[in-house]
């Protein structure tokens, strides 16, 4: 009887022990293929860093995406670097042209980006690419920040309704909240809770 007892006990802790006290592991966040404007090739990569991320399916002619990077973005990635939150600007457009931001006050003040439809070829992505190297300089935003999605393979670019499109993730890649159209630095991060 007191060695099936010891048994007995020595299998139930063992069971805790191996299921980690009742909590079950979190799987590895989600990886989408993108193409990588700063590495110059296709990636799999989860967007999420320590405590999530922050994605925003943009398009390089949109003159609202132009406002948000001017006027919204820097300051969110000073914010996500300092909270460990990966921010990414993810272009779901096939077209060419860079979009002019308005002023502060008014985006709708701003015009969009004329230029050619690049599709989803190879040579479509690297004309694409070197406009959001362009888009990068202009707006003073990282490079690294920025990918392509040309083919509606993440569902960043199936979920948009409207462009810019902000997606929060949580730390595992799942999509938490979703904002359409221009939002605030502000409330992006409120939606986060960190001060």
């Amino acid at each position: 009887m007191h060695i099936r007892l010891r048994a007995s006990i020595f299998i139930s802790l063992s069971v805790i022990g191996l299921s980690g006290c009742g909590t079950a592991p979190q799987a590895a966040p989600p990886k989408y293929k993108v193409w990588s404007v700063a590495a110059d090739k296709w990636q799999k990569t989860s967007f999420v860093d320590t405590n999530g991320a922050v994605v925003i399916a943009m398009a390089s002619w949109c003159k609202y995406c132009a406002w948000e990077a001017k006027w919204q973005e820097p300051q969110l990635f000073h914010w996500g670097q300092a909270h460990h939150i990966r921010i990414t600007l993810v272009d779901i457009s096939p077209r060419g042209g860079i979009g002019v931001a308005g002023p502060a006050n008014n985006a709708a003040a701003g015009h969009d980006g004329t230029g050619p439809f690049y599709g989803a070829s190879r040579s479509g992505i690297k004309a694409l690419d070197h406009t959001l190297q362009e888009y990068a300089a202009i707006y003073h935003l990282p490079l690294s920040a920025f990918t392509i999605d040309p083919t509606d393979a993440t569902p960043f670019a199936k979920k948009a309704e409207m462009i810019p499109a902000i997606f929060l993730l949580n730390q595992h890649g799942q999509i938490t909240r979703s904002f359409q159209g221009t939002t605030p630095a502000s409330t992006i991060e409120a939606a986060f809770g960190t001060p």
